[in-house]
């Protein structure tokens, strides 16, 4: 009910092609929240959300990103890195991270302007707050902006804040994939067991 709500409420005020992607993202959003996450992974998740914010108040205000090439909008500077598709952004990796760390379908709220690019570009910025961006968009610098933050003094720490990031996500991945895989292996050997059972019953039955 909620989510039919929210999407009628984005088909007012913004056009179609966004409504849909988030209705496809928040359903996404909802179906990642895993309750046989493990303390490990939802540690980890919890460490990206505080690294991204630690992240995003290390770069605070540029200028690199206002003024770049202008996809999809001749009305609005800046942005480039913000013209993929939403869904490519939002990878079910990065979802599971954004679920455990504390991201609710309703807190991914659009901006209202035309759609140029992922769903939360807008004239200025990211409408979302740092804490429910992916870790891919927090973490990324263009040459342009790495060499503002060079000259400004900061790259060197915000350098090491980004490997941070990558090193927990890719810890987030692993240790989320060979927890999958190892349900997998266990559902399959219940399977064969339950097989065994039922042919040694049938067996049996006719002796």
């Amino acid at each position: 009910m909620l989510s039919a709500a929210r999407y009628l409420w984005d088909r007012l005020s913004g056009p179609r092609t966004r409504a849909d992607e988030l209705l496809r993202l928040r359903r996404r959003l909802a179906e990642a929240a895993d309750p046989n996450a493990s303390a490990t992974e939802r540690r980890l998740a919890r460490q990206l959300c505080q690294l991204r914010q630690s992240l995003g108040t290390q770069i605070g205000e540029v200028q690199a990103c206002r003024g770049c090439v202008r996809p999809h909008s001749e009305r609005w500077p800046g942005g480039h890195c913000c013209s993929g598709h939403t869904e490519d952004l939002f990878t079910d990796h990065e979802l599971a991270t954004l679920r455990l760390s504390g991201t609710r379908p309703h807190q991914l709220r659009p901006p209202r302007c035309e759609h140029a690019g992922c769903a939360f570009r807008g004239p200025t910025g990211c409408s979302l707050d740092t804490a429910h961006r992916p870790n891919l968009c927090v973490s990324y610098t263009c040459r342009e902006l790495r060499s503002e933050l060079d000259q400004r003094g900061d790259g060197a720490a915000i350098a090491r804040l980004q490997q941070r990031i990558q090193v927990t996500f890719a810890r987030f991945v692993a240790t989320m994939q060979e927890r999958l895989e190892a349900e997998r292996f266990e559902e399959l050997e219940d399977s064969l067991r339950r097989l065994g059972t039922g042919r040694h019953r049938r067996a049996s039955a006719t002796l």
